[in-house]
């Protein structure tokens, strides 16, 4: 049920939906978020009550999203969550997933399979916001590496720990099989020559593309995406 149906008539973009659990905030959070929520309505929530919040509504800045993601982790029902956090970062348009594809054909990508992704990060399973993992590139804007930021603060190329939560979660057996996973980052570009990172992530018959979580240069890839969609 969500508590909120009685407060707001706003109906959120599912790509900026983060899921409360209603059970773990009290009267004044409900107060002082009143603004931010959203008349949603769950097909099979995994929690008896809930909270939608519009990330949207609350910011344009990455930090202080990134900072009430954080605040909130205690508070979020990420098995809810999961399917949401997906859609902001989904990467639909065709002349990008050929230049991956290109990209990947030509060797000029960065993988790593699941399995050493998941390794990057102490306790996978239970590590939440601010956590991020973050693509370092060449002079040339081609991948080379990830890196663990434990503190995201506005960088640029970064994913949350979440979103390979939901990631990995989606495709139906892929936490059981982590090594057969692989993750292909690579150099995407723009109409207008501006260059940014995204990936193609493979699992048996199973694939996607993706864009990346916030930084400065956002969002270059798809201009109708908000940064509430990208930095969960």
């Amino acid at each position: 049920m969500n508590l909120a149906q009685n407060l707001t008539q706003h109906i959120a973009n599912p790509q900026n939906i983060i899921i409360i659990d209603g059970a773990t905030v009290n009267a004044a959070w409900v107060s002082s978020h009143t603004t931010y929520l959203a008349s949603n309505v769950l097909p099979s929530p995994t929690v008896p009550s809930y909270y939608i919040v519009d990330l949207s509504l609350i910011s344009n800045q990455f930090s202080v999203l990134s900072q009430w993601l954080t605040n909130h982790v205690a508070n979020i029902s990420f098995i809810d969550s999961y399917s949401f956090i997906l859609l902001g970062h989904e990467l639909n348009d065709t002349a990008y997933k050929t230049q991956i594809n290109t990209a990947i054909n030509q060797n000029d990508f960065y993988c790593i399979d699941g399995d050493s992704l998941t390794k990057m990060v102490a306790d996978f399973e239970h590590t939440f916001y601010p956590n991020y993992l973050q693509v370092i590139t060449d002079t040339n804007g081609i991948p080379k590496r990830l890196d663990l930021i434990t503190n995201y603060s506005d960088e640029n190329l970064c994913f949350s720990i979440p979103f390979f939560q939901a990631l990995f979660l989606a495709m139906d057996g892929a936490m059981e099989n982590l090594e057969e996973v692989k993750f292909y980052f690579t150099k995407v570009t723009n109409a207008d020559d501006k260059s940014t990172v995204a990936f193609k992530v493979v699992y048996e018959n199973l694939e996607g593309y993706y864009d990346y979580s916030g930084g400065q240069t956002f969002n270059i890839l798809d201009l109708s995406k908000k940064p509430a969609a990208s930095i969960k």
